[in-house]
């Protein structure tokens, strides 16, 4: 967590720290990320960065834990929706992200591709944001029991496959670079996706997926 000053600074200051840490978290794996660039890109000093932060570990920790509030309210649940369109729109709001979303999901993708670097508490956040995930999808689940005839043993099971349906595409076609065949790091390259027809197909395939999952 990060110290009482740091939680007290403006809000510019804070966002700026926040926005230069997850632009080095993006660049390199956690363990090679430089505190030296965080602290160039948001103008504050070394010193001062310990004064917020006793590691760089509690500086994503922070950042992950910014995320899982946000994800918590990020979807709401419509049920006068057709459950094709709740479906539609969770995917879409999975997928095609803000710049803001952009980032903090590639920060999330390069953290799990180096997980086995990770320490414990850092492992104990992706599992909660997962966990949040997952719940969205069982509350869909369960509130279209018409549509939806999967046993309520079998719901977590369901809900955990959706997600990685979605959560695959993301990590290795969105956020995959096929020309130079790495991951991405500029949202830039993820938004010039965005706008293709491609993109949009791919939606769709994946929502008709999902929905005949669901109702098969």
């Amino acid at each position: 967590m990060p110290t009482e000053r740091f939680l007290r600074l403006p809000k510019e200051k804070i966002e700026a720290i926040r926005i230069a840490a997850a632009k080095e978290f993006i660049r390199v794996p956690l363990e090679e990320s430089s505190i030296n660039r965080i602290v160039h890109d948001a103008n504050i000093s070394r010193g001062s960065f310990y004064t917020y932060f006793k590691s760089k570990n509690l500086v994503i920790d922070y950042i992950l834990e910014e995320i899982i509030a946000k994800r918590k309210n990020e979807f709401k649940l419509d049920k006068r929706k057709s459950l094709e369109n709740t479906i539609k729109s969770l995917v879409r709001t999975r997928i095609k992200l803000d710049d803001e979303k952009l980032k903090e999901n590639l920060v999330l993708v390069n953290l799990f591709r180096n997980v086995a670097s990770l320490d414990e508490k850092t492992l104990m956040l992706l599992k909660e944001l997962e966990k949040v995930i997952i719940e969205r999808m069982e509350s869909i689940i369960l509130a279209y029991p018409k549509e939806i005839k999967i046993e309520k043993k079998d719901i977590k099971f369901y809900s955990k496959m959706l997600n990685n349906i979605i959560s695959n595409y993301k990590t290795f076609t969105l956020f995959f670079s096929e020309k130079s065949n790495q991951f991405i790091t500029d949202i830039e390259e993820v938004k010039k996706k965005y706008q293709t027809e491609d993109f949009e197909r791919n939606v769709e395939i994946i929502s008709k997926s999902i929905l005949k999952i669901l109702t098969y």
